[in-house]
């Protein structure tokens, strides 16, 4: 059987140690769970082994040169075309393109659009799309993904389990995504202080044996706690079926009792043995009631594309709201045309009069010095002094280890930290956040979660991340129809009631 074989892996950083001594081998029919903190290194021992960087000391054996890299980011260029994109990464288009169709990607008629709009003008999940594809269509033997299931659909999410499950070659994967974990590994690797620990076994088995090993009741409670996020998915899933299938609905109601009682068991979390970034926003002016920006019949095309037809919409002051709906629907071409990026062809949108607005783009160093240090950036920005900068960025988890190395060598989750503590900093009155958990571990998130919740102005929210929406959602702009539809509660409301 061919394999992989990462032996004595080390790697520094500017005198910093991520990896130290890491061994394991890959084989054609893996499915290994990269799992780790924040900055532990995973991305960068995926490029190891993919060839797009080189180890300080260690070897790579067997098929090293046969494994592709699907990289967090888009690889594409922004003024190539789709099919121009594929066209440079893969033999057999055709195959490719079939498999693209597969994802839900609008092709447009006689595939027209592959050739008719750029790379720059997709989505999120548009781009993350072309990259798997081009992936998995390479021929190669063995796949290393990094969060491929940032911006995705949860419809796209179970595309991507499909292809996986298909391929005969080995895979091993990063993902924050506990459903997507426990559909695909065998395996887990944990990376941990610069050393791999491999586990052969499921996920939720990797999980129970760290509670056999670490203890406390803190750990306990996380570790319940992914449980319950991946259960209540797997009821979620089970209710669809049962909605279709009338036998499978006396299995459903007996699994959602579970569940309920466990969430019932589960109580409050204890205070954890591990400090996490203390992420706060800072409270904002009251303007109880006060329009802080509106979307009015709205229409907006790009070429003959039609993406929004007389849509309209209002967020009101301390609104939390979420974005809602598939892939390549409109949900960042929205985001665009409010923040004025761009101009629709009919109607208008605005954000009201004296309102401090900061946006979280998808890629979090967007506009700012990628070569300077997190430090730097805050001083050269906000004017503050070193002590007070640094107090800051501490919060958000930049210690005195990062707060000084160049942006564009912190982990994804680092760089997301920052542009969180930047933004939050100038104490905004109207957030909008596209993806803002992507490239987050557990700890992060939660911190997030609740500096929104907490946060008395407006937050306008592009995720597919739909725990967040859940936590801290109270309506959603649903994009349906090229038109915007206000559905109250979260998207857990919303499904039971589309679901009747």
């Amino acid at each position: 059987m061919r394999n992989i074989t990462v032996k004595g892996i080390r790697k520094s950083f500017d005198g910093r140690t991520v990896l130290d001594g890491v061994n394991f081998t890959f084989s054609e029919d893996s499915r290994l769970a990269l799992v780790g903190e924040n900055g532990s290194g995973k991305s960068t021992l995926l490029k190891i082994v993919t060839g797009k960087l080189t180890p300080d000391h260690g070897e790579l054996f067997g098929e090293r040169h046969d494994c592709k890299l699907i990289a967090q980011d888009f690889s594409g260029k922004d003024d190539e075309t789709p099919r121009e994109f594929l066209m440079r990464r893969v033999r057999e288009i055709h195959k490719a393109i079939k498999l693209l169709s597969q994802s839900g990607f609008s092709l447009g008629d006689n595939e027209s659009r592959l050739d008719t709009i750029l790379c720059g003008d997709l989505s999120g999940g548009e781009k993350k799309k072309l990259e798997i594809v081009a992936g998995f269509s390479s021929n190669s033997m063995f796949i290393a993904m990094d969060e491929p299931e940032n911006h995705l659909d949860y419809q796209s999410i179970a595309w991507l389990i499909g292809v996986v499950s298909r391929f005969h070659g080995g895979v091993v994967f990063v993902s924050h995504d506990q459903y997507f974990i426990d559909q695909l590994a065998n395996s887990i690797l944990e990376l941990e202080e610069g050393t791999i620990t491999v586990y052969t076994m499921r996920y939720e088995d990797y999980l129970a044996e760290k509670e056999r090993h670490i203890g406390g009741q803190a750990r306990d409670w996380v570790v319940e706690d992914k449980t319950i996020k991946r259960l209540r998915r797997t009821v979620e899933e089970m209710k669809r079926r049962a909605a279709a299938i009338s036998k499978t609905a006396a299995t459903y109601r007996q699994a959602k009792r579970r569940l309920e009682e466990r969430i019932e068991q589960h109580g409050k979390r204890p205070d954890s043995e591990k400090e996490k970034p203390k992420v706060k926003i800072s409270d904002v002016e009251q303007k109880q009631g006060k329009l802080i920006a509106s979307v009015d019949h709205l229409t907006f095309a790009y070429g003959d594309k039609r993406i929004f037809n007389d849509a309209s919409a209002e967020l009101r002051f301390g609104d939390k709201v979420a974005l809602f709906g598939p892939n390549g629907s409109g949900k960042s071409t929205l985001i665009k045309l409010i923040t004025g990026e761009l101009i629709p062809q009919n109607g208008k949108t605005r954000i009201g009069v004296e309102i401090k607005w900061q946006f979280m783009t998808q890629d979090h160093l967007h506009g700012v010095d990628r070569s300077i240090s997190a430090l730097e950036q805050f001083q050269k920005i906000l004017k503050w002094p070193e002590t007070r900068s640094r107090a800051i960025l501490a919060r958000y988890g930049i210690n005195v280890d990062l707060v000084t190395r160049p942006l564009e060598v912190l982990s994804g989750g680092q760089q997301a930290r920052f542009k969180l503590a930047l933004i939050f900093a100038q104490e905004p009155e109207f957030l909008i956040l596209d993806e803002p958990t992507n490239h987050v571990d557990p700890l992060t998130w939660e911190a997030i979660v609740q500096a929104v919740k907490e946060y008395s102005g407006t937050v306008l929210a592009v995720t597919h991340d739909r725990e967040f929406i859940d936590a801290i959602a109270e309506k959603l702009w649903v994009i349906r129809d090229r038109k915007v539809f206000v559905e109250l509660g979260n998207l857990s409301d919303y499904l039971e009631r589309r679901m009747g």
